[in-house]
């Protein structure tokens, strides 16, 4: 009920590279065989899954009108993106991760896009990251396992193109949690 409370009252929101569905099916065959053998709290709903460029947090209607013109604006200039997701890792501590997650080897396929997308927070008055941009696909959260995390060490690679960005909101006490408010088409 608090999180329903907090949804409605404080909406937060967040823009992402999209997925395409087939990219998102072949991490969730690879997500199930990896949730069999690792103990997390929560596992990312096949439909959560994206790449964050950034976290707007709680906004107004007023704030996500001016988001939602300044992405329309600039997003269709940019050309897609080339990706290959071929890299676990985690964040927070190696024996207990708070994050599992995978991405690219590199993030210049996707540098420009971040770039250009914290340029639009900041245009928008928000407020933009001050840490290294780590591209990534979130699988799980809250390491729950008795014994130390073991991470895999690799991923059989994912080939795709990053051809769109959307606006989110979450809904916190939902599964799947994020709706899309709107989407950006990149140049083909």
């Amino acid at each position: 009920m608090q999180l329903e409370a907090l949804e409605m009252s404080n909406p937060h929101y967040f823009i992402a590279a999209e997925l395409p569905a087939d990219v998102k099916e072949k991490i969730e065959k690879q997500k199930k065989q990896w949730s069999e053998k690792f103990k997390f709290k929560q596992w990312t709903h096949m439909e959560d899954l994206h790449i964050t460029l950034a976290f707007l947090g709680a906004a107004d209607e007023k704030e996500i009108e001016q988001y939602q013109r300044y992405l329309k604006e600039k997003i269709p200039e940019l050309p897609a993106a080339d990706l290959v997701i071929e890299r676990t890792d985690y964040f927070g501590r190696e024996a207990n991760p708070r994050i599992f997650w995978i991405g690219p080897k590199d993030e210049l396929g996707l540098q420009t896009l971040y770039n250009l997308v914290q340029q639009i927070v900041a245009k928008a008055g928000g407020t933009t990251e001050k840490r290294p941009y780590r591209p990534h696909i979130t699988l799980a959260k809250k390491w729950i396992g008795n014994e130390t995390f073991q991470l895999p060490e690799s991923i059989q690679a994912i080939d795709f193109t990053v051809s769109s960005v959307a606006l989110y909101r979450i809904h916190p006490a939902e599964s799947p949690k994020y709706e899309v408010v709107a989407r950006f088409m990149m140049q083909q």
